[in-house]
């Protein structure tokens, strides 16, 4: 496996042969657009603290990744970071990111577990669209933004929980999306 890391510290390329992980180096800041979108094999990927961002399209198209696991140093998830990632099942975010962009992990079809952090302020246009199995998601109090049609296309019977009170409650009459 290599990797082309530039000054400012954004992974800008990665060469990998058929593997069903990989491990980001020590000192990556920076998650390039499009850096691992459709690798067939990739199952996991180890985000390393001290990434502070994952870009657009990073992950999209990897059909075979399962879970992903977002550590405290990372603050934003780009527009269609995980897109169309089909067999992704659980995403966990550790306190830190702030913001998740659009379409983010639209049409991941398996995803059934998400974990959003304290921190989170906004989720962008149809980030979650299309994810079939996700029954319900908790969305904390600090979250101010919810972008059109976050939710759209989720699991039947699908629940928003929330503080009483919050933007997220709001967001949830307004769309017609259950409520807890």
């Amino acid at each position: 496996m290599k990797f082309i890391i530039n000054e400012s510290g954004v992974l800008e390329k990665a060469e990998f042969a058929d593997e069903a992980g990989i491990v980001i180096p020590d000192g990556v800041r920076n998650i390039g657009d499009g850096e691992f979108c459709a690798p067939v094999t990739l199952k996991a990927a180890i985000i390393p603290d001290g990434v502070t961002g994952i870009g657009d399209g990073a992950f999209a198209g990897s059909d075979w990744m399962v879970g992903a696991e977002i550590p405290d140093s990372v603050e934003y998830i780009g527009n269609k970071a995980f897109y169309d990632c089909y067999s992704l099942e659980y995403v966990s975010m550790r306190d830190g990111v702030t913001s998740i962009g659009a379409d983010a992990f639209a049409d991941c079809n398996q995803l059934a577990n998400v974990e959003l952090p304290k921190s989170l302020t906004s989720i962008g246009d149809r980030a979650f669209a299309w994810c079939e199995s996700l029954g319900c998601i908790t969305i904390p109090n600090n979250v101010e933004s919810i972008g059109d049609r976050a939710f759209y296309g989720c699991g039947a019977g699908f629940v928003i929980r929330a503080p009483v009170g919050s933007y997220a409650e709001r967001y949830a009459i307004e769309n017609n999306i259950m409520f807890e």
